[in-house]
């Protein structure tokens, strides 16, 4: 029923289609456009990464209750990429069962970012 959409203008939109067909919350989080965004299969987590070398992790929580609205908190910046030809981040994804996420950048390198 909640869909996270990214933007070639670095927003970030979270759409609760039981809600609205308008998002209910965009976030401008991003100084180029975002090119991947991936949900956690276990924790309430999401992520968005983009060309400007940057990764954001989310805390994002729906409740049952359906007049309580979604929770959205930024919880970390990840830097660590550099730009190759106007590239950065290129993909994010999240592990199976621990709460660390994997990027891939333009650099031609792989992090893992735990905690």
């Amino acid at each position: 029923d909640n869909v996270i959409v990214g933007s070639h203008e670095g927003k970030l939109c979270w759409f609760d289609m039981d809600l609205s067909s308008q998002p209910y919350r965009k976030l401008k989080c991003h100084k180029k456009d975002i090119t991947d965004v991936a949900f956690h299969p276990a924790y309430p987590l999401f992520a968005s990464c983009s060309d400007d070398c940057i990764a954001y992790v989310f805390h994002g929580k729906v409740y049952s209750d359906l007049n309580q609205n979604p929770l959205i908190v930024p919880l970390e910046k990840l830097q660590g990429h550099t730009s190759t030809n106007g590239r950065g981040v290129m993909d994010c994804t999240f592990h199976p069962r621990q709460p660390w996420l994997f990027t891939a950048g333009a650099d031609s390198v792989i992090k893992l970012y735990c905690h």
